[in-house]
């Protein structure tokens, strides 16, 4: 789609960040395949993702959290140059008070907002996620530092260890299906099955 690559090139230019491609084509295919009616999105960002879910589920509506309020701006223009705008609803704040709040149902749930609330995001998300749903989850290995876990003092240790126990509590949850990708920085990829 012409205007994902718009963002992306926009994105690349001023150091914005945005998933790789093979995350995109990943998220694509999970979306085509699943066709969501409810979509939840944690952290919005430039709309990049909320376009690529969208596109893949034309019927689908989504609810996207972002804390940053000249990204929600910036995701506004995009998703209007889309033609999107009306399948949108912007929940601006902290995610860590709004997913705390949640309400209603989904069928698909993406989860790209601050790598270290993961953990504590899960209990929430399932709750709302419909059994059937598919809850996906990008940079669960941030940056290779989950499965090589970094010596003590490594600025980025408090993450991958919340990110381990994310990643375990979702392989060992009988109520959850999930698979591990080694697309992009990490992506998992769950079935709610009861």
């Amino acid at each position: 789609m012409q205007q994902l690559d718009k963002i992306l090139q926009f994105a690349r230019q001023n150091y914005i960040p945005v998933m790789l491609d093979d995350t995109r084509q990943l998220l694509f295919d999970l979306v085509s395949k699943a066709q969501p009616s409810k979509i939840l999105e944690i952290g919005t960002a430039i709309g990049y993702s909320g376009i690529i879910m969208l596109t893949a589920s034309k019927g689908a509506t989504l609810n996207t959290i972002e804390m940053d309020e000249d990204s929600v701006k910036l995701a506004k223009s995009n998703f209007a140059q889309a033609g999107l705008l009306d399948k949108v609803n912007f929940f601006v704040g902290d995610a860590r008070e709004i997913v705390h709040q949640l309400t209603g149902n989904y069928d698909f749930i993406f989860l790209d907002g601050p790598k270290g609330q993961y953990l504590d995001f899960l209990p929430y998300l399932l709750e709302v996620l419909n059994v059937g749903g598919t809850l996906v989850c990008d940079n669960v290995l941030y940056k290779g530092l989950v499965e090589n876990q970094p010596e003590n003092g490594h600025k980025h240790v408090t993450i991958a260890r919340n990110l381990k126990q994310f990643l375990h509590q979702l392989q060992t949850n009988p109520t959850l299906q999930t698979q591990l990708y080694h697309t992009g920085d990490g992506v998992s990829v769950s079935i709610k099955l009861s």
